[in-house]
């Protein structure tokens, strides 16, 4: 018997011993179910975390607030941020503790072997919490390679490893340098309207280039992942695109804009979800739990109509049952067949649709954000060299694999902004069931962040220049390989049997659509907005990151 379930239990006796004879049945049970809640929270709150949790004795941060932890320090600032100033500043040998929302004890490892454990020795020990799996899984779909586990996720990932192949990716990158020279095109469009109308400044007319970058990305993703045209770039209008409210045109592209770009879930619902099942909150009348429901259902839909859409071209077209995209890939196995093999594959979709564009697209940001500051222009103009030296004859039509890849200093930078700028800064695994984690025994629900940024940025793995942006240290390895003796100190991709599926389709896209945008334009600060990164989904600046942009001869 648990130490929770004694204390209640006792509890619970003692109110009926002394209430049995001096209240109606009605009332001692409202009674006796009160104090089971104020047991419970209680407990929750206060005995477990402060006064009985096996792990209390481990290093890390005092708590703000007596009931509240660090949230206080956690809420409001870039996911990760916290993490890495605890990693840098509190001496620990391989695992931190800090108290989140309402005391909930979280486990940081902070070392390479400690991780080890938790993304490959233990990785289906470790799985993904239920806040994720009821949550964002209605985003990013519950039956999808990023929410199973076990047998089930070694199967699925097995079966989606020849859409990822090196081969087909090879093949995919004339189709995502198509798909950036149409986003230049576009934001060449607003460029020489804002001219023409006087919106010119001296450094160049300012954008907002996350808009373009999410719609490129998108497209990507539907006509290399799924054989099917969003047409979200071309249907976007060039009026009022420094605008990240504007409407695409693509409802597809207005859903995720929704979900990932008008702030951060309701902390009202984060509160809530705590105490209650999360079934019950997302049943509350929340506007922003309205909001992302409205979307969730518009992207299950329109994934509905592709994988409708697909299967008719695959039954008449012997071109289309050929192709190995990740949808042919899925509609050609035997496991997604039935109703429920059906749902699956929409789920599946919805997981690469999300992870497949916003990711990347979060990526591009912080790459022409960091690009454009004054301090890193020379590199900017070092990369832009590098591209037109690689393609002298002018803007290249297509390109291949190889061309690309030969581009090593666009490697070096797509590698360090990766480091730098992971897009998701913090995710969440739980122990399945009582296990040990470095040396340290861990009850079964005990909750484990593993945060990117914070590794990514750890002095101990990189060196004292840590936080420092210097694509030269990416030049001593192969191409994607971590400048790091570690596996486990690059962790933006994360590592092991559940480690991404599509890092080497992110990265070839990722520098695609950068060499097509510097190649093509001169980015620069306004120096009119302020930078403010806030927990999210992915770290993406709030409202976006307007810069200026100037078009340039190329060669």
């Amino acid at each position: 018997m648990s130490t929770k379930t004694l204390l209640m239990g006792c509890a619970a006796s003692a109110i009926l011993l002394s209430c049995r004879t001096r209240f109606g049945a009605i009332t001692m049970f409202l009674l006796l179910a009160s104090l089971a809640l104020t047991c419970n929270l209680l407990y929750r709150l206060i005995l477990w975390p402060k006064l009985l949790s096996p792990t209390r004795h481990l290093p890390g941060p005092t708590s703000a607030s007596f009931l509240m932890g660090n949230f206080p320090i956690i809420h409001g600032v870039r996911s990760g941020a916290p993490q890495a100033n605890w990693m840098r500043t509190i001496p620990n040998s391989g695992l931190l503790r800090y108290l989140d929302l309402f005391n909930i004890e979280r486990v940081l490892p902070t070392t390479a072997e400690a991780l080890k454990e938790v993304l490959h020795t233990k990785s289906y020990c470790f799985i993904k919490p239920p806040i994720l799996t009821s949550d964002v899984a209605k985003i990013l779909g519950r039956t999808g390679l990023l929410f199973v586990e076990g047998e089930e996720h070694k199967m699925q990932r097995k079966l989606l490893l020849p859409a990822f192949s090196h081969a087909h990716i090879k093949a995919l990158v004339p189709g995502f340098w198509s798909k950036g020279m149409e986003m230049t095109e576009k934001v060449a469009a607003v460029v020489r309207a804002s001219r023409s109308s006087g919106g010119e400044g001296e450094e160049g007319v300012v954008v907002e280039m996350g808009r373009w970058c999410s719609l490129a990305t998108l497209d990507i993703i539907g006509s290399c992942g799924f054989g099917y045209e969003f047409r979200a770039l071309e249907s976007a209008s060039i009026s009022g695109s420094s605008d990240t409210e504007e409407k695409s045109g693509s409802e597809l592209a207005n859903a995720y804009n929704t979900i990932f770009n008008k702030g951060s879930p309701s902390w009202i619902a984060v509160v809530l979800s705590t105490i209650f099942p999360s079934s019950f909150v997302q049943y509350l009348a929340l506007k922003r739990t309205r909001e992302v429901a409205r979307a969730a259902g518009t992207i299950r839909r329109v994934t509905a109509r592709i994988l409708a859409a697909k299967k008719s071209a695959l039954a008449t077209s012997p071109k289309d049952s050929e192709s190995n995209d990740i949808l042919s890939v899925m509609l050609k196995s035997d496991t997604y067949t039935g109703p429920e093999g059906e749902s699956s594959m929409r789920d599946q979709m919805m997981t690469f649709l999300a992870a497949g564009h916003e990711t990347t697209a979060t990526s591009m940001i912080w790459a022409i954000y960091t690009l454009s500051l004054p301090e890193n222009r020379h590199i900017q103009s070092r990369l832009r060299a590098e591209i037109h030296a690689a393609f002298p004859s002018g803007v290249p039509a297509t390109v291949t694999y190889d061309q690309i890849a030969n581009l090593k200093y666009l490697s070096y930078i797509t590698s360090e902004v990766l480091r730098l700028h992971p897009p998701v800064g913090v995710t969440l695994r739980m122990a399945g069931e009582d296990t040990t984690l470095n040396g340290e025994f861990l009850p079964k629900g005990t909750s484990i962040v593993i945060s990117p940024f914070a590794i990514n940025r750890s002095v101990a793995l990189w060196g004292a220049d840590a936080e420092e942006f210097k694509p030269e240290r990416w030049a001593g390895g192969a191409d994607g390989a971590a400048a790091v003796e570690s596996n486990y100190g690059f962790l933006t991709f994360l590592a092991g049997p559940r480690g991404c599926i599509g890092h080497v389709f992110a990265r070839a896209e990722f520098k695609c659509l950068l060499a097509a945008a510097v190649g093509r334009f001169e980015f620069g600060q306004d120096g009119k907005k302020e930078l403010v990164v806030k927990a999210g989904v992915t770290a993406k600046p709030v409202g976006g990151i307007p810069v200026t942009v100037r078009e340039v001869v190329w060669g």
